[in-house]
């Protein structure tokens, strides 16, 4: 009925029911320490709890000072957490179903992971280490957001273990990256960079407003506090004064739109990868695929098929049909004066590249506050004037 583990984690066996209540009830107090700032119950042994067993754990919360969790519960034991409101109470985590990739194909690779095809109907987008389950269960609350308010979001049903990584698994019939078609279809280019285009302009067209997003200036305002080693204040003062001063917009910033992240399912584009969503203008996205699209192929062209999965040629002319769509026009030298101004807020994400990518090397981190502090502090101010040219899409 109860093992225990540590001061601060409490192994519950077997059932829980009226008969046994008040012994597990007993032992469970017995075993712990009230003023623990944590206590973890580890439910993997549980194979059933009663509404009795239930109000044992309620006591527990109650007399407790600290967080109370229940983690590795089985679906069955869930369930009764679910429907008894019991997760709104306690921190109650599921346990993860196990799944082997071994010998599955890769259909896509980024940097926050790998896309496998784990059977006829179903991928699984295999995350890097780092991430946690926290920030997994994040971007799925954001992706259900974003879903309702229409923009064509891949919904995940199930976060997994894949060997000592996590995973997300989502249903998709036949689906691949849009960066497999661009490299096994190239008869068909035009069609998918239409339709790749079209996406991009869509999820900036649709009103976010009080969906739940995170706003993409607060965020960018969180970076700068995180930069005091690299910048003096009055410099810092200055990066927050050019972030706040970019016009509000209500539309969605999707912080990494590129062709490992967009999935083709039949006629219809999904967007699988939601983990940097935020609410504001535009631009943000624009300079950030920009970067990917037409600066990292410029400068390290052998990185792009790392992480693009496609020539540095392609995601060139691909970004070529973005401006033409998203603009609605064919003139070069709107295109051109266009990308002039999208290149320049590219230096923002520079001057913030020391908060945002931590573990970058410091003499790499330098280079872009260097570049930043030569070429963005100059220009803050125009570039703001000349954002306000600049015609973003409106349904």
């Amino acid at each position: 009925m109860i093992k225990k583990m540590n001061d601060d984690t409490i192994k519950i066996t077997g059932r829980i029911d009226s008969n046994n209540a008040t012994k597990f009830e007993s032992l469970l107090f017995s075993s712990i320490c009230k003023n623990a700032d944590n206590i973890t119950l580890d439910a993997s042994e549980l194979e059933y709890i009663s509404s009795a067993g239930l109000r044992v754990l309620l006591k527990l919360k109650k007399e407790t000072t600290g967080k109370v969790s229940v983690i590795n519960v089985s679906p069955d034991v869930y369930d009764i957490f679910d429907m008894t409101g019991f997760n709104n109470i306690l921190d109650v985590k599921k346990a993860l179903k196990e799944v082997d990739i071994n010998g599955c194909e890769i259909i896509g690779k980024g940097g926050n992971g790998t896309v496998y095809r784990i059977s006829t109907d179903e991928i699984i987008k295999v995350y890097t280490k780092n991430i946690s389950v926290e920030s997994i269960e994040n971007e799925r609350r954001l992706a259900r957001n974003a879903f309702v308010a229409g923009i064509p979001t891949a919904i995940a049903y199930d976060i997994v273990k894949a060997g000592d990584s996590l995973g997300i698994v989502f249903e998709m019939f036949k689906a691949d990256v849009i960066a497999k078609k661009f490299t096994d279809e190239k008869e068909n280019f035009d069609v998918y960079a239409q339709k790749y285009a079209e996406l991009f302009k869509e999820i900036h067209s649709v009103d976010l407003a009080d969906k739940g997003l995170p706003k993409t200036k607060k965020i960018c305002l969180d970076y700068v506090d995180k930069l005091e080693y690299w910048y003096t204040k009055d410099e810092m003062e200055c990066l927050r004064r050019f972030i706040t001063n970019i016009p509000d917009c209500n539309t969605m910033v999707h912080g990494d739109y590129d062709t490992n992240n967009i999935m083709v399912q039949g006629d219809e584009l999904l967007i699988i990868d939601m983990a940097e969503i935020s609410c504001g203008h535009p631009i943000f996205d624009l300079a950030s695929s920009y970067y990917a699209h037409m600066l990292n192929p410029q400068r390290d062209p052998d990185s792009v098929m790392r992480y693009l999965n496609v020539t540095p040629e392609i995601a060139m002319k691909l970004w070529n049909v973005i401006m033409q769509i998203y603009f609605d026009t064919k003139d070069e030298a709107v295109i051109e004066k266009y990308n002039a101004v999208i290149e320049k807020f590219c230096l923002l994400k520079s001057a913030l590249i020391p908060a945002i990518w931590v573990n970058m090397p410091d003499e790499r981190k330098k280079e872009s506050v260097d570049a930043a502090k030569k070429y963005l502090f100059p220009q803050m101010e125009s570039m703001l004037k000349e954002l306000n040219d600049i015609r973003i899409p409106r349904k």
